[in-house]
């Protein structure tokens, strides 16, 4: 199939609740003059002003992943869009942002950026370390109003996740579920957020009962921490077996040592937003950032074998395996 450069310009796939297994088509250089403008705040009003027409067609689900490839050498991305104010077929999520709720500029521009044609975007939000990651996260979740899949890297973060839900949202605890190895909670209704990390997700052997539920529902939006983990073959299994409408990334660091980044665009979506921590630590929403460089000896021979490729991974086994540092901790501490 050719499509030439003015058409695959503006186009996008959207994921619609009805219709079939498939996607349908749709124009929107109407919908921005008929749109419903009441539902858009002030910067997604702007954000869909710079919308001025958009076209989509046709694909495949099981095509998905090779479509929004093709277009990665052109540099024109193709997005997954989820029209959750018409979704008559998933159940609605009574959630309210609480009063105190009060997102910075930044976080409204990183929102905006994700709903700026009443529609939400699939994609990531990159913020830095304490900016206010969870409050986007539960924002969106707020503003789609359906049900929703929080992945974490490990436990304590699930523990986390479900305390910001209640924190800034009008979220009862028994809408609000952890699922890990150690807590296996259900929500009661037909909708809710459910918490869990993605290893639960990604697990390979025989599921239970509540496991399976996770990977058979629809879910309106999956919300992933640290997206930056999902390249790993084990966590991209989490993309390919969860069913949702919209998918949502956040970082604080979008860089992986393996080059295996750029995979986030074909899996989840483009980044949407990047907030600069000099920008905010100049409009004192963060903390100055003191670095010091603390130069270390190294002996040539020891640096050559650090050089060495195949003891790259090696490397980072220790880096990453627990055991070794707890053993590395317990070697410094007898240290005199």
């Amino acid at each position: 199939m050719c499509i030439d450069r003015l058409t695959l310009s503006g186009c996008y796939w959207g994921r619609q609740p009805y219709g079939g297994d498939g996607f349908t088509i749709g124009k929107t250089s109407g919908e921005l003059e008929a749109g419903p403008w009441e539902l858009l705040n002030a910067a997604e009003l702007a954000a869909a002003a710079q919308e001025k027409e958009t076209h989509s067609f046709e694909i495949d689900p099981a095509q998905i992943v090779k479509q929004r490839c093709l277009p990665s050498e052109l540099n024109y991305p193709m997005l997954e869009e989820y029209d959750f104010r018409n979704d008559n077929v998933n159940p609605d999520l009574d959630m309210e942002l609480k009063p105190h709720a009060q997102p910075r500029p930044y976080q409204e521009k990183s929102l905006s950026k994700m709903f700026g044609n009443g529609r939400a975007r699939s994609g990531i939000i990159v913020l830095p370390c304490g900016a206010g990651k969870s409050l986007v996260g539960v924002s969106a979740a707020a503003r789609i109003k359906k049900s929703c899949l929080c992945l974490a890297t490990n436990a304590v973060s699930v523990d986390q996740w479900a305390f910001q839900f209640k924190l800034w949202s009008t979220l009862r605890d028994d809408q609000i579920c952890r699922f890990t190895s150690d807590s296996k909670e259900r929500f009661r209704g037909n909708a809710g957020v459910v918490v869990t990390t993605y290893n639960m997700v990604a697990y390979g052997g025989k599921r239970s009962e509540e496991s399976e539920k996770i990977i058979e529902e629809m879910w309106g939006l999956l919300l992933m921490d640290e997206v930056h983990v999902v390249p790993a073959q084990m966590f991209r299994k989490v993309i390919s077996i969860t069913k949702s409408h919209c998918k949502l990334g956040l970082t604080a660091t979008l860089v992986r040592e393996d080059e295996k980044i750029t995979d986030l665009n074909f899996l989840i979506g483009p980044k949407l937003c990047e907030a600069n921590w000099l920008d905010l630590v100049k409009g004192g929403f963060s903390a100055n950032v003191q670095c010091a460089e603390v130069w270390c000896p190294m002996t040539k021979e020891f640096f050559a074998e650090y050089l060495k490729k195949e003891n790259f991974k090696k490397k980072q086994g220790y880096k990453s395996d627990r055991k070794v540092k707890e053993q590395q901790d317990q070697r410094d501490r007898l240290k005199p």
